[in-house]
């Protein structure tokens, strides 16, 4: 049969993509197959990707894009939760889980309706939740648990949840519900996440947020609100930043993620001052100016020499160039924190005092 070509007919190339879905095979790529769609008169919603587009919407309706591949990063963050994931497939099928944990933990699954990306009502497996949950549990500090949940459902969010960002501090302060269960509970926690940094004028946020830390409950006494964590990304006083949280049960029972008001960061600009005799002379101010390898680095108001965080060696270098050592020599100083003193690496001569001026 000979193949039609649609040229100007954009409904109709949606509708041979959508004809060309039902008959494709589980072997082709993930962008060819994960398109989810929801038929009423025509096509009613559509959410994912299908060969080269991108289907989606946002607060102004439905929308059609072309599908771009994002550059994979392999930041020490994204590898640990890669290895974290492929610890946790392994460990389904591996003592202490047996016959009867993965039944319970089938159950627990049926038992919690969950939504995909068109709203609609789906049940997730035994194995997706109990990976879902331990991942979450994990990440937040906690231990591995094989048992399934005995309570069927999802922890309840938290009204209260708040957050302020002070750049002088370089603090996160959370405020939350300290009468929840989980406060009160040693081994629950309450996992915070932090949008990257937007300007003042933007009144909406969809990703990436990246996980700033977790506030862990303490059995009878409870934990007081509010706690302070140290922020994913670098706070810029009038920034405006978006957070979100869920909690996390002893149990592994992890609930969906609720939001806080977004909110503009308060206070100045991180300052480090550096002294000595130095050749090359890298003395003056330095103030926080961006994120490198998961951490703020700080530059001079000329952006001559930046003090910066090495993930390599786990050292703080004082370099002419950002991300890398200077011919002429640099400063280094192994592990946290940034201040203090940094000793040479020739032909660099001194020894340079790092300290906080904010």
């Amino acid at each position: 049969m000979k193949r039609k070509t649609y040229i100007a007919d954009p409904a109709g190339i949606l509708q041979a993509q959508l004809d060309f879905l039902r008959h494709c095979p589980y072997w082709l790529s993930p962008a060819q197959r994960f398109l989810q769609v929801k038929y009423g008169g025509g096509i009613a919603d559509a959410r994912g990707s299908m060969a080269g587009n991108t289907y989606s919407r946002n607060r102004f309706g439905n929308y059609m894009r072309s599908r771009t591949k994002p550059i994979n990063p392999r930041s020490s963050r994204q590898s640990a939760a890669r290895i974290l994931m492929m610890m946790l497939a392994e460990q389904w099928r591996e003592s202490p889980m047996d016959d009867a944990k993965r039944l319970a933990w089938e159950t627990y699954a049926k038992g919690v309706n969950w939504n995909n990306m068109l709203g609609e009502t789906v049940t997730l497996t035994g194995y997706n939740m109990f990976i879902r949950s331990n991942a979450a549990l994990l990440a937040a500090g906690g231990t591995l648990v094989t048992d399934g949940p005995p309570d069927i459902g999802l922890p309840p969010g938290d009204e209260d949840f708040a957050v302020v960002f002070n750049a002088t501090t370089r603090k996160v302060s959370v405020t939350f519900d300290p009468d929840k269960d989980w406060a009160k509970e040693t081994g629950a926690f309450l996992s915070v996440e932090i949008g990257r940094p937007q300007s003042a004028t933007r009144n909406f946020f969809g990703t990436p947020y990246r996980n700033t830390g977790a506030i862990a409950g303490v059995d009878t006494t409870g934990v007081s609100s509010p706690q302070l964590l140290d922020p994913a990304f670098t706070l810029t006083p009038g920034q405006k930043i978006w957070a979100r949280a869920r909690i996390i049960r002893k149990d592994s029972r992890c609930s969906t993620h609720f939001l806080a008001k977004p909110v503009l960061v308060t206070g100045a600009l991180y300052k480090l001052e550096v002294t000595g005799t130095l050749v090359p002379d890298m003395t003056g101010e330095y103030t926080a100016a961006g994120t490198l390898a998961e951490k703020t680095y700080y530059a001079t108001s000329n952006k001559t020499y930046f003090i910066w965080w090495n993930d390599d060696d786990t050292s703080w270098y004082m370099t002419p160039i950002l991300g890398a050592a200077g011919v002429l020599g640099h400063f280094t100083k192994a592990a946290d924190p940034v201040t203090g003193e940094y000793i040479l690496v020739l032909p660099a001569e001194g020894t340079p005092t790092v300290a906080d001026i904010s």
